[in-house]
């Protein structure tokens, strides 16, 4: 699964805040650890007797942990970067080189024969960088990235600079991360929350990693650490592979109730302009199935509807209004998506899935 959270050590967190944090989150449905090896702030020989503890639980777990390390973390792990046998046993899944490696040296970690994953700086790439990396034939099956997380205020990254990196990254066929930010616990020493997307600071969480997935990316880590119990339970109960929408319904009747929230909806591959076309509403109703005229209303974006009998063979077509329609009696408007979701309904594409949970 494709969630992960943070685990920061030897800075203002107990191991056993820690621990506890990590066997919660597997429960929750994470299943990565990302964690760093050279914050300025940490007690070093600290982290390191943690970080040890925290591989071996991940380990016990079934998650897969990624250390952000740094020439100086190779050595204060006892490993010769030349033979990363030491971090295998250690139970790593993977390392994340940044600041302080060349790309031939990060080429040469890609063959390690231990099988393990080496991730680099989604943030900062470059095409010269790429380029220079492909000259020392590096094993491709074995990088993925990751974005940059940002403490500051106004420092994350631009949407511009995001679909940029990654779009280059996609030309290797990399797998890719980002960071989402708690709204309440928030890491220190700045406590102003970690975000790759400035956009997301202060953003409800389960928003933010809706977004990141319909954005195309693989993995969403929670870049705080610890968020609260319902910030970690909203994110991982999200589906990865179709965007989901909260809406607030306007008291349907049972058959559109069931076409709403009973079946998981596609749009059409020949988009419309006006409406995202649900391609199996239709087809799940019964002969017996009767939709009568009701709330014919003026449609807004967002507005759900699904039309009625007198709309004949298109009776219980469900669509979601890109922008503004006059009312239609044709037209039943059952529900809304809630406004903060809004948005996602621009990265609904030629047959991309999509669903409805109640709003609470």
């Amino acid at each position: 699964m494709p969630k992960g959270i943070s685990v920061f050590v030897g800075m203002n967190y107990s191991l056993e805040e820690n621990m506890i944090f990590i066997e919660k989150a597997k429960e929750y449905g994470f299943s990565n650890i990302f964690t760093s090896l050279h914050i300025p702030e940490a007690n070093y020989e600290k982290a390191v007797e943690e970080f040890k503890q925290i591989a071996e639980l991940s380990k016990k777990l079934g998650m897969n942990i990624i250390a952000d390390i740094s020439p100086r973390a190779f050595g204060y792990l006892g490993a010769d970067m030349n033979d990363l046998k030491v971090l295998k046993e250690l139970g790593i899944y993977g390392v994340r080189v940044d600041f302080g490696f060349t790309p031939e040296q990060i080429a040469e970690f890609t063959k390690n024969p231990y099988g393990l994953k080496i991730e680099i700086n989604a943030s900062t790439v470059t095409d010269m960088f790429l380029k220079e990396l492909e000259n020392f034939n590096p094993n491709y099956k074995a990088i993925q990235a990751c974005h940059n997380y940002y403490p500051r205020i106004n420092t994350g990254i631009s949407m511009e600079t995001f679909k940029k990196k990654n779009d280059m990254l996609k030309k290797y066929d990399m797998k890719i991360s980002a960071f989402i930010p708690s709204l309440v616990n928030k890491r220190g020493p700045i406590f102003d929350g970690l975000p790759t997307l400035e956009i997301h600071r202060f953003q409800e969480p389960l928003i933010s990693a809706k977004h990141l997935f319909a954005l195309g990316i693989d993995s969403v880590f929670f870049g705080d650490s610890i968020p609260t119990d319902d910030e970690l339970k909203t994110v991982g109960d999200i589906p990865e592979d179709i965007i989901e929408f909260r809406v607030e319904t306007f008291k349907p009747c049972i058959v559109e109730e069931n076409i709403v929230f009973n079946a998981c909806h596609e749009n059409r591959p020949d988009s419309a302009e006006d409406v995202i076309r649900s391609t199996n509403s239709r087809v799940t109703l019964k002969k017996e199935d009767v939709i009568s005229p009701y709330n014919n209303i003026e449609r807004k974006k967002g507005f759900i509807t699904i039309d009625n009998k007198h709309y004949l063979r298109y009776c219980g077509e469900l669509q979601i209004c890109k922008r503004y329609l006059p009312a239609d009696a044709r037209v039943n408007v059952v529900g809304k998506i809630i406004d903060e979701e809004l948005f996602l309904i621009e990265y609904i594409d030629d047959e991309t899935r999509f669903r409805f949970v109640r709003y609470k």
